[in-house]
C-alpha cells in the first residue's frame, strides 16, 4: 500500500512540475496572424486594376465600405456590385517608375497591437507608361470603428 501511494504522489508531483502552465520567460513570442484577402479581379472579372481604376487620392489610401462609397469615389472601366457585407475595399494611389508593376498583398493583424495592417509591394515592370498606380484590396468587414494600416513598398 505505501507503494501506491508513493507511486501516486511521485505522479502528481510529475504532472504538477510538467504542466502546461508556462513560467515567467517561458511564453512563447506573440506571432501576426495572416488573414487572406482577394480583388476585383479574382471575385468580380475585373482586368488590369492598377490602370483601370482611379480614386481621387494622393497617394494614401481610404477604406470603402458601402456601394455608394464606391460609387461617388471610384472611377473606372470595372463597376461591380460589391459585396459590402463581406468585404470592405481599401483602395489607394502610388506613384511608380514602372507603369508595369506587379502588385502583391499580405493583410495581417499585428499580435503587438491588434491593428489590421495591408502590406502592398510594387514589383517594377520594364516600362514607365504609369506613374501613379491603383492599389485594392477586399478584405474581410471590418467593424464599423476599424481601421486598417496600409504600408506600401517599392522593390
Amino acid at each position: 500500500m505505501k507503494h501506491i501511494f508513493t507511486l501516486t504522489l511521485s505522479a502528481l508531483t510529475s504532472l504538477a512540475l510538467h504542466s502546461c502552465i508556462p513560467c515567467d520567460g517561458d511564453m512563447e513570442p506573440c506571432a501576426n496572424t495572416p488573414i487572406p484577402v482577394t480583388s476585383l479581379e479574382k471575385e468580380y472579372g475585373c482586368t488590369n486594376t492598377p490602370r483601370q481604376l482611379s480614386v481621387a487620392l494622393s497617394q494614401t489610401y481610404t477604406i470603402i465600405r458601402s456601394q455608394a462609397e464606391f460609387e461617388q469615389q471610384v472611377t473606372g472601366e470595372c463597376r461591380p456590385q460589391i459585396d459590402f457585407t463581406k468585404y470592405d475595399l481599401v483602395i489607394g494611389n502610388q506613384g511608380s517608375t514602372s507603369g508595369s508593376s506587379t502588385i502583391t498583398y499580405s493583410y495581417q493583424r499585428e499580435c503587438e497591437t491588434g491593428q489590421l495592417q495591408l502590406s502592398v509591394l510594387f514589383t517594377p515592370g520594364m516600362t514607365n507608361d504609369a506613374p501613379i498606380l491603383t492599389y485594392h484590396a477586399l478584405v474581410p468587414k471590418l467593424a464599423p470603428t476599424e481601421t486598417v494600416s496600409v504600408r506600401v513598398d517599392m522593390k
